[in-house]
């Protein structure tokens, strides 16, 4: 049995580029405002500017050419009079970015002249190629260490398997730190909030008694203490951020396997309809370009192997930082507790 232990790591996949998506501020347009991206590659050390709709000429290219590759989906367009919600937008931003980033670094995009196009020229012309992948890469010789076509066929189906369960393992962890991160953001709010009002609560007035005027500078202190406390905290997105790619990459490898299957089932049959003779051209084709998508199936794989293994490998980073966000609004609950009792003592971040 051959065997093809190569295998695919993430730090390896990051160091062939890093992109960066970022909004360009000013929002073209009268009535339909669309935006605008400045695109940066360090492979290149090039930064161009780009709209969405050059996103989906890219996508249309490289899903035409590499039909046998894990070319996930882009993020889906949305026309709003006005240009649409800062959030919106910058989830979009985000996701444009990592869709970009999975094909900048992918073992073959990566090399691809069209991304280059898009990553380097300023008025990229892209389009459609004749050929896909496997025209254009020729006749191939069988490497006699590869694995036999029963063997990739049967790595297909077990890879198929155990990377849609780590798909769906990954995904529920993934709301659940969403839904975790939501619920850490409301409690600071709501406190933004209890500040608002304890402020409104210590105005002075005329009529106050001693009692009141030590309530109304315990509820000053604590007022101050809300609004003031939760403003500089800076969140680490990185593991989060490696989660959602994993997530992109893996939903690409499902995709592509779905395709595959499609595919595969349909040049079987049409192998099975064709000429009488094993070596006539039209069979040889079949059973070539039929090889082919297995070997690229078994390579996606280990790709999307390897940015899974990056986001369970994260986890302990995404525990210690949800952690700490809420430690933090925990310590602020005492904090408050203290200015309200003791007004004029010092709070546990301004002992430390």
């Amino acid at each position: 049995m051959s065997t093809n232990t190569e295998e695919v790591t993430f730090e390896e996949l990051e160091a062939t580029d890093v992109i960066s998506v970022e909004l360009v501020p000013e929002r073209k347009g009268l009535i339909l405002k669309h935006c605008e991206y400045y695109v940066s590659s360090r492979r290149h050390g090039t930064t161009v500017t780009r709209r969405y709709n050059e996103f989906v000429q890219l996508y249309d290219v490289l899903y035409a050419k590499y039909p046998y590759r894990a070319v996930c989906s882009l993020p889906p367009k949305r026309v709003v009079v006005g240009g649409g919600s800062s959030l919106f937008l910058q989830r979009r931003r985000a996701a444009l970015q990592r869709w970009l980033t999975l094909v900048a670094r992918h073992p073959v995009l990566a090399h691809d002249a069209d991304l280059r196009t898009f990553l380097c020229e300023t008025s990229p012309r892209l389009e459609k190629p004749k050929h896909d992948e496997f025209i254009l890469a020729g006749t191939q010789e069988d490497d006699p260490n590869e694995m036999r076509t029963d063997e990739m066929q049967e790595a297909f189906a077990s890879e198929q398997e155990e990377l849609r369960l780590t798909q769906l393992g990954i995904g529920r962890l993934f709301k659940i730190f969403e839904k975790v991160e939501s619920r850490c953001s409301s409690e600071r709010a709501d406190i933004r909030e209890l500040g608002a009002a304890l402020t409104a609560l210590a105005a002075p007035a005329a009529a106050d008694s001693p009692r009141w005027t030590r309530m109304r500078d315990s509820a000053t202190a604590a007022a101050r203490l809300a609004t003031d406390s939760l403003t500089d905290d800076i969140e680490d997105e990185e593991p989060i951020d490696r989660m959602a790619l994993a997530l992109d990459a893996l939903s690409a490898y499902r995709q592509l396997c779905a395709r595959l299957t499609r595919g595969l089932h349909a040049e079987r049959a049409a192998a099975a309809t064709a000429p009488a003779a094993p070596h006539a051209p039209a069979a040889r084709a079949l059973r070539a370009r039929h090889r082919y998508a297995l070997r690229c199936a078994v390579q996606e794989a280990k790709t999307a192997r390897a940015y899974a293994l990056s986001a369970l490998e994260v986890l302990p980073e995404v525990m210690k930082a949800e952690g700490t966000a809420h430690a933090r609004v925990a310590a602020l609950w005492a904090d408050l507790h203290t200015a309200l009792r003791h007004p004029h003592a010092k709070s546990k971040r301004e002992r430390v």
